[in-house]
């Protein structure tokens, strides 16, 4: 089920290989409405680390199985908060054997990062300033 506010944008249902790339699409579509046509790069990677974190849950809760997700953007201030939550088991959060890039991908992109593990599941929240600016 998708949601829409002036402030604010939400998903939630199945994530699934055949879902992702139209997370995405309704994600970007949102942020240009809300930042207007003048977004660049910091837009790209706002994208980019939703992007990742939504492809982590599908691999790492649910080990790449269809399953639960909700994504919640919204604009709290002057602040982008995107949280991604899931209903999954994630087997690490550790980083090694090869894996892991994913979320250094994603701290580099964020300004702000925090990340919980719970026997519910787990919740990344993304920070942001926000009106989103073009960084170069």
């Amino acid at each position: 089920m998708e949601e829409h506010g002036a402030d604010s944008w939400r998903y939630r249902g199945t994530v699934s290989p055949r879902t992702l790339p139209s997370l995405r699409k309704h994600l970007i579509s949102w942020l240009r409405r809300r930042a207007g046509d003048e977004v660049g790069r910091q837009a790209d990677d706002v994208v980019l680390a939703c992007w990742e974190a939504m492809a982590n849950v599908l691999d790492h809760a649910y080990r790449g199985r269809p399953g639960l997700i909700d994504v919640r953007a919204r604009i709290d201030e002057d602040v982008l908060v995107i949280t991604i939550a899931d209903q999954g088991r994630w087997e690490s959060l550790e980083e090694g054997g090869g894996r892991g890039r994913g979320l250094r991908l994603i701290q580099n992109l964020v300004d702000g990062l925090d990340l919980r593990s719970t026997g519910d599941g787990t919740m990344m929240t993304l920070t942001w300033p926000f009106p989103v600016r073009r960084t170069a």
